[in-house]
């Protein structure tokens, strides 16, 4: 019976275990999510009476028109009858689980940099989500999506501090908005990179992305970067319009918040 006894502790253990790491993957994810990539800036429909992550707003694009998806785990309209790797594969490579192509709307060109472990946390996070029924509009596409024309896929930040800092920045898609535009509307993630020109518009009005290349920010101090990153003020007091989602950003740590600025000061020495 005490060898019973021993086996059943040992079962407990590794259940209790198991259990711990499935909520450590959770927080993971939910951190990637929400204070990262910020998935619910597309994912959720905007408005007070909004479901997250259950489908979001239009965004039109060179050559398409597509609604932020429902990434709920509801089987009929959300994701819940893919699996993990379907899921894994949409956020890294765009590609649906019948092998169609997503537009460009989905950033999997910069989270194609995931870690598998970062990648498996967040798909853990989106499982865990309450399931919403509610379908999407179709995508519109004036010619079939083509494959993102760059991909960070190949520069897997190191774990230095700058390089986990553009492993961040990455993820949250800095350089998608702050790159200048080429002529079709995409970012120049070569020539512009980092350099600010992009317009967005929306309740605010229309606003310009800022240059973010250290030749833009020598007169900030790192304390400035910090402050316009969390609370969207920059050093003369100006408050930075809606699309710098400083509430989501001031959830990020201070460590991952120093190696972010640090990663900036970087830019022009990367390219």
């Amino acid at each position: 019976m005490r060898g019973l006894g021993f086996v059943m502790a040992i079962a407990a253990l590794l259940a209790s275990e198991t259990v711990h790491a499935e909520d450590a993957a959770i927080a993971r994810g939910a951190y990637l999510v929400n204070a990262v990539a910020i998935c619910g800036r597309c994912h959720t429909t905007p408005g007070p009476d909004n479901k997250p992550f259950a489908g979001g707003r239009m965004i039109e694009g060179p050559g398409y028109k597509v609604q932020g998806s429902n990434i709920t785990p509801d089987p009929e309209t959300g994701i819940g009858s893919w699996s993990d790797e379907q899921i894994g594969r949409a956020i890294t490579q765009g590609l649906r689980p019948d092998g169609s192509r997503m537009s460009t709307a989905m950033p999997y060109n910069f989270y194609a940099v995931l870690t598998d472990t970062d990648r498996d946390a967040i798909v853990a996070y989106l499982r865990s989500l309450a399931p919403v029924k509610n379908r999407t509009a179709a995508p519109i596409y004036a010619t079939p999506p083509a494959p993102a024309g760059h991909s960070f896929a190949n520069d897997v930040a190191s774990a230095d501090t700058i390089g986990h800092g553009k492993y961040l920045g990455l993820l949250a898609r800095c350089l998608g908005c702050h790159s200048t535009p080429r002529a079709d509307g995409e970012p120049d993630l070569e020539k512009g990179l980092g350099q600010g020109g992009a317009s967005f518009e929306g309740p605010w009005g229309v606003v310009v992305a800022p240059d973010i290349t250290p030749r833009a920010l020598s007169g900030w101090s790192d304390d400035d970067i910090r402050r316009a990153l969390v609370e969207g003020i920059t050093p003369d007091g100006r408050k930075l319009a809606a699309p710098m989602q400083a509430r989501a950003y001031a959830q990020l740590t201070t460590d991952d918040l120093a190696s972010i600025v640090a990663w900036l000061r970087s830019l022009s020495m990367e390219h």
